[in-house]
């Protein structure tokens, strides 16, 4: 199961990506629709990750109550990962709705108000701590022991990503305010 897990969580890191990199070119003007596919892939393989992390928690803890001892302050680290997690389902409720069709070919942001940023904002801060928390259990899940080699060029590439996100949602606030 935890095989299963990982896989998964390959799987929605690489369409969280592709659902980003197709949502800027939706926001941009410069394409259409298949962002959303993506994005309901990646909903529902997220919605099977945590069926399975659910499924781990519980087991985790009906062993440490057959163990009598549950080392709070020693799984600090397992806790977080549950928590952010269950951060992260909450926040993704917010963000499913931040996004609407307001006719044309443009998405709009419907009643984008403080709420809905602070919601938003929210949702990327869970999603950091969640994915950083887990990062080395996933690559360890693969057999990787060690990224150090690598870690410019994928700090770079990620960098590279997240640049490309933040010139689509200026264009979308440029075209949005011109409307």
């Amino acid at each position: 199961m935890r095989k299963l897990n990982a896989i998964l969580t390959a799987a929605i890191l690489l369409l969280f990506i592709l659902h980003g990199i197709l949502g800027a070119f939706t926001i941009s003007g410069i394409g259409e629709g298949a962002a959303k596919a993506a994005a309901w892939v990646c909903l529902l393989l997220t919605v099977f990750h945590m069926v399975i992390g659910v499924i781990l928690t519980i087991r985790t803890l009906q062993a440490q109550k057959k163990a009598g001892a549950a080392y709070f302050r020693q799984n600090i680290l397992f806790w977080a990962r549950r928590i952010s997690g269950l951060a992260v389902m909450v926040m993704l409720c917010f963000h499913l709705t931040a996004f609407e069709r307001a006719g044309g070919a443009a998405y709009r942001l419907q009643n984008f108000n403080l709420f809905r940023l602070i919601s938003q904002l929210l949702f990327v801060l869970s999603l950091a701590v969640h994915v950083l928390s887990n990062v080395r259990p996933l690559l360890i899940s693969f057999g990787i022991r060690s990224l150090k080699e690598r870690s410019p060029e994928i700090l770079l590439t990620l960098a590279g990503i997240l640049l490309f996100f933040a010139a689509a949602f200026i264009v979308y606030y440029l075209r949005w305010v011109r409307a």
